[in-house]
């Protein structure tokens, strides 16, 4: 085959990769997050999990690349897995992993303090927004007043409600503070392009009663 057919052919596989990339993420994050989630894991395990330091960075976090999500595959950690959250309203089931780094962002929503603790002040998590609005936090966006959340850490079930929505800067770093009612508190992006603004959920806890599996 000649050099320039050779280039041609490259040039023709280079652009299916280019062409299909976006789709390959996607499915590749949707992959990993079902492989990854709290209850396949026991209590004891749950509870040692949340029992380790983790790192906190946001200013470090950076939206998932097709690389990054190859390599999220073989490093889903289930050593950081502290509980499952489920939104029934808008179809939303993920684990929640302690700490909040790009790894956990990837494989579902990610602890933002040490030391939050489920049905105790204010529980904060974060997760990615992505243009597939059925991918890790996406959902989120379609929470409306009213809706209930739950999350596990296979001992108790918290049943927070939703009572607020509301759009702010990234600088509200207050969003995230503890607090003395229980209340669980849900960031992500408010656009998958816009970096400056994030999307809040605030719930209140509603009701807290023994795991059933």
């Amino acid at each position: 085959m000649k050099a320039r057919q050779v280039i041609g052919v490259l040039f023709i596989l280079a652009a299916i990769v280019l062409i299909g990339a976006p789709f390959l993420k996607y499915e590749l994050l949707e992959a990993s997050s079902e492989k990854v989630t709290a209850k396949t894991l026991t209590p004891e395990k749950i509870q040692q999990n949340n029992e380790q330091p983790a790192e906190f960075d946001m200013e470090a976090i950076e939206p998932p690349s097709v690389i990054d999500s190859v390599i999220q595959e073989t490093k889903a950690d289930p050593a950081v897995i502290v509980g499952q959250i489920e939104i029934p309203s808008v179809e939303l089931s993920l684990p929640i992993l302690k700490g909040t780094t790009n790894e956990n962002l990837m494989a579902g929503a990610a602890t933002m303090r040490e030391n939050q603790w489920m049905g105790i002040g204010n529980y904060p998590l974060a997760g990615h927004h992505m243009k597939r609005d059925d991918l890790l936090f996406s959902p989120v966006l379609k929470v409306k007043k009213g809706d209930l959340i739950y999350v596990t850490d296979l001992t108790y079930e918290y049943t927070y409600e939703a009572v607020k929505t509301e759009v702010v800067h990234e600088s509200r770093t207050d969003i995230i503070e503890n607090t003395i009612d229980p209340i669980i508190t849900l960031v992500t992006c408010y656009g998958s392009e816009d970096r400056e603004k994030r999307f809040i959920v605030t719930g209140e806890l509603k009701e807290t009663n023994e795991y059933e599996k």
